[in-house]
């Protein structure tokens, strides 16, 4: 099982979040309405920082998308915005990263919407639905997810806890297809900066 550890921005946190717990993919997030959106004056070091980066974008321009790409050495790129198959297609043509696509669930999901975008991304991404675009602490109603019905790998998030473990691996037991998980709020001291220990003990139990 994969780890995403989204909403990092402190430089001596995202040290000791790789040398304790050296997760898949560290998250950036660059919507500005975010408490945790990163400036680009922490690009340099954050660049220099050997992890695989995603940048999170809401409905960004493929221009910002591919300066961000540039400047902090996103390998990644989630978004979470209203972005379309045929958007979502230019920006894998344009950067050629590996891409996830979130979708927001609040009561239930068009899996027929879902289709017209398998062919441009690496991940989908499920996540609570909220205005904010993210970091609600909620979690949604995962007996959705018993529908899911692609091949393409996903990763779960929204309100993620060590508390969830056990119906996170029966998840995963009946759709193999969850691939990874992206956690944020609930391993927090205060936006934007982790508790490790918290995320080191949930990262040990991922053994399924």
């Amino acid at each position: 099982m994969k780890l995403k550890v989204c909403g990092m921005r402190e430089s001596a946190n995202v040290k000791n979040l790789l040398d304790d717990v050296q997760p898949d993919w560290m998250g950036l997030i660059f919507y500005p309405a975010s408490p945790r959106f990163v400036d680009d004056i922490q690009a340099d070091w954050i660049r220099e920082t050997d992890i695989r980066k995603v940048g999170v974008f809401v409905d960004a321009s493929l221009s910002e998308i591919t300066e961000k790409v540039q400047k902090f050495g996103l390998s990644t790129l989630q978004l979470h915005g209203e972005e379309s198959a045929e958007e979502v297609k230019k920006i894998k043509e344009k950067t050629g990263l590996e891409i996830f696509k979130v979708f927001s669930i609040d009561k239930n999901i068009d899996w027929k919407h879902l289709e017209g975008y398998l062919p441009h991304v690496d991940y989908f991404l499920f996540d609570t639905f909220t205005h904010a675009y993210g970091g609600s602490g909620k979690t949604f109603n995962w007996k959705i997810l018993l529908d899911y019905r692609f091949d393409k790998p996903f990763l779960l998030s929204g309100g993620l806890t060590i508390g969830h473990l056990d119906s996170i691996k029966d998840l995963k037991s009946k759709v193999p297809q969850l691939q990874g998980l992206d956690i944020n709020s609930k391993f927090e001291i205060e936006p934007g900066l982790k508790d490790i220990d918290l995320v080191s003990e949930f990262k040990k139990s991922l053994k399924f």
